[in-house]
């Protein structure tokens, strides 16, 4: 039997993990893993939102071993948002808490039809960023028949941890193409600047040699100078561009 201690320890290790992840996926596998084991669950799952197709799919999904094959086909099945329990937790942006699903009338049966589980009691609790819902969390079938409000409680908590984890994910993904971005710009300019360089001052020692001046002169001349400057500062950025003065890789998670 899990204690709030028990629960406690698990919204620690996953905010402490929140600092360090580096791959997005094995920290929600691992949330709903434990989260299952601490509710003494058959599953964990969460459900996220395909905006574009208004639908429901699982990503992610943490099963008993007696369960274990489920895990796979949870990941082919996709629903209307706006169906079932989750639906409801996703439009009321309220988390939810039923023990008896078989007489609620928001329950989807489609999921178990496809899958052959029976659930029998489920919790429910939205993960809400402040760009918009991203989807929701369940856990279904404890082991003592019943979940209690401090369940639904403790899931929630975990919901807003797992909302934290998603947008530090789409941060990093964002920063990440914004730096590609940016070598790119840099590689391109400092090409033409390189090139703009050469030209200068190629055209400064023909100049040189056409009056007749010293050779020691030719580098004092402006059209040598600048076209040396050119050449430096579109080297510069090239590297910059390739990332030889800075790291190369920017973190990215999935």
């Amino acid at each position: 039997m899990t204690t709030a201690a028990d629960r406690l320890h698990l919204l620690y290790d996953v905010n402490r993990r929140l600092a360090t992840f580096t791959e997005l996926d094995e920290l929600l596998r691992y949330a709903t893993r434990r989260t299952r084991e601490v509710l003494d669950a058959e599953g964990c799952a969460i459900l996220l939102l395909d905006a574009n197709r208004r639908e429901f799919y699982f990503p992610i999904a943490s099963q008993a071993e007696a369960r274990k094959g489920v895990e796979a086909r949870l990941a082919e099945i996709r629903f209307p948002a706006d169906r079932g329990i989750a639906g409801w937790v996703l439009s009321q942006d309220q988390a939810a808490l039923v023990n008896d699903v078989a007489n609620d009338a928001r329950f989807y049966s489609g999921v178990d039809q496809q899958t052959s589980m029976t659930t029998r009691a489920l919790l429910c609790a939205p993960l809400r960023s402040r760009g918009g819902s991203l989807g929701v969390i369940e856990v279904v079938n404890p082991a003592a028949g019943a979940f209690a409000n401090d369940d639904l409680e403790f899931l929630e908590a975990l919901a807003g941890d797992i909302v934290v984890a998603h947008e530090k994910a789409q941060l990093y993904e964002q920063l990440h193409h914004e730096v590609i971005g940016l070598r790119q710009y840099c590689r391109f300019l400092g090409w033409g600047l390189a090139a703009v360089g050469v030209l200068l001052s190629v055209g400064a020692t023909i100049g040189h040699l056409a009056v007749s001046l010293p050779l020691g002169e030719l580098f004092m001349r402006p059209g040598m100078l600048t076209g040396m400057t050119a050449v430096a500062l579109g080297a510069l950025l090239i590297a910059v561009g390739q990332g030889w003065l800075v790291g190369r890789r920017a973190p990215s998670q999935r």
